[in-house]
């Protein structure tokens, strides 16, 4: 749980606010993983897209790098997924999740 107040975020702290929440330590994310962040965000709709899809992979590949005895997590591990998830919505539909920019 976090003690920032999600509702005064930008789309981009949203993300990076959840992302820290599930890896479960840490207050930050590395510049390379917010500039992914950022990257993903421009690809969708709203913060919602990108939390939808990261709530369906993230959680799981964390808890796999834990039981693996990782101690960092790094968002890259998880970029090749999210992209594709990304992209196949949009070739799908032709617009991003929930809606056209």
């Amino acid at each position: 749980m976090s003690l920032i107040d999600v509702n005064s975020l930008t789309d981009s702290g949203l993300v990076s606010q959840y992302v820290v929440d599930v890896m479960g330590h840490g207050h930050f994310l590395s510049r390379d993983d917010q500039a992914r962040i950022t990257r993903w965000l421009s690809k969708c709709e709203s913060a919602d897209d990108l939390l939808l899809i990261l709530s369906e992979i993230l959680p799981e590949r964390v808890e796999k790098a834990r039981d693996r005895g990782k101690k960092v997590f790094s968002l890259a591990s998880v970029g090749k997924a999210v992209d594709r998830r990304i992209e196949t919505r949009i070739a799908m539909t032709g617009v991003p999740i929930f809606g056209s920019k």
